[in-house]
């Protein structure tokens, strides 16, 4: 019985899957809306499991996927610039920690990838020409990395595998305890 909660342990960390934070993964206050979904990648060669929208638990490699819901911006040339919030000296107390030359992402999905040690505050600006030549920022992205608040899905037993066996104990003990019938022995 209790190789069977393994399974039990693995549906629900299955059907767990998904996005853990409460903001919703939809930006709509920009010049399009885009749909993201953020990875932590695991040491190894296990796929990411878990979806994030705009806080990472942990700090290191990410995967973030950016989904142009619109079809017509799909046909633009979109930059993306990731900038880490908070240092001084710098020009709007931020500094550049990846850049994605202009390209038209006619598949409507932008893949990023990259490794981001320092906690903190970032933004992921979606950068488009005005036409006139001038860059402007389309999309602002929030994204805080680290300080934890994820989810523990590791060896630890949830509510069914406990009640499984809370089960097979009561069971094993009625089986046990039963007292036998003279007459029948």
């Amino acid at each position: 019985m209790s190789l069977a909660s393994l399974p039990a342990s693995a549906q629900l960390m299955l059907a767990h899957e998904g996005h853990h934070d409460d903001s919703g993964c939809q930006i709509e206050n920009g010049d399009f809306p885009v749909a993201i979904s953020i990875y932590e990648v695991p040491e190894g060669n296990i796929p990411p499991m878990h979806s994030y929208c705009s806080h990472v638990p942990n700090a290191g490699k990410i995967n973030m996927t950016i989904e142009l819901s619109d079809a017509k911006t799909r046909e633009v040339p979109i930059a993306v610039r990731m900038l880490m919030e908070g240092h001084e000296g710098s020009e709007h107390g931020a500094h550049e920690v990846l850049y994605m030359p202009a390209e038209k992402y006619s598949s409507g999905i932008i893949v990023i990838a990259t490794n981001l040690e320092q906690v903190g505050q970032y933004k992921v600006q979606l950068e488009t020409d005005d036409g006139a030549g001038n860059v402007k920022t389309a999309v602002n992205i929030p994204l805080h990395i680290g300080e934890g608040g994820g989810h523990d899905h590791g060896s630890n037993f949830g509510m069914i595998e406990l009640i499984l066996l809370a089960g097979v104990g009561i069971a094993g003990a009625f089986i046990f305890l039963r007292k036998k019938d003279p007459a029948k022995a």
